[in-house]
């Protein structure tokens, strides 16, 4: 998997995007934060993408699971048939913020969204992302319905 980071965890990093996601919305709006997180999908998550446009979901499920492993998250991995469910019991994300009582932005969550929206264009998938609240939420991918 090309997305692999081997060294230490340094969980303040949650911390900064947090305030980076404030901060983009409160002096430029939620259309150019909606934006940056298209262009993270597309150039970052490159590799991803390109696997969802060949029909393959492995690489983005290797993905989120390897950092919920690392991160020390809690999930479950449900398929069913060519659908896909990853359901987050406890992000390591919104736990740590919470954890040192730091506000959580009210966008924090829609970096997963958009985010998963993004990978999903121009490939024969679907994700959606269904924020539930308090560090939960379930993530599906499924093939989208013949037009």
């Amino acid at each position: 998997m090309r997305y692999r980071e081997t060294g230490d965890v340094h969980l303040d990093f949650h911390r900064t995007a947090n305030g980076t996601i404030s901060y983009l919305r409160a002096n430029y709006g939620r259309d150019f934060l909606d934006e940056t997180f298209r262009r993270t999908a597309r150039d970052v998550y490159a590799a991803i993408r390109e696997d969802l446009k060949r029909g393959n979901t492995e690489h983005l499920v290797e993905h989120w699971t390897y950092f919920f492993d690392r991160e020390g998250g809690r999930y479950a991995l449900e398929r069913n048939g060519e659908e896909i469910r990853f359901v987050v019991e406890r992000c390591p994300a919104v736990d740590y913020l919470q954890s040192r009582g730091i506000p959580i932005d009210e966008d924090f969550c829609r970096q997963t969204v958009v985010v998963n929206d993004a990978l999903a264009e121009g490939t024969p998938f679907e994700i959606s992302t269904e924020v539930l609240g308090g560090g939960k939420c379930v993530q599906t991918i499924r093939r989208r319905a013949e037009q």
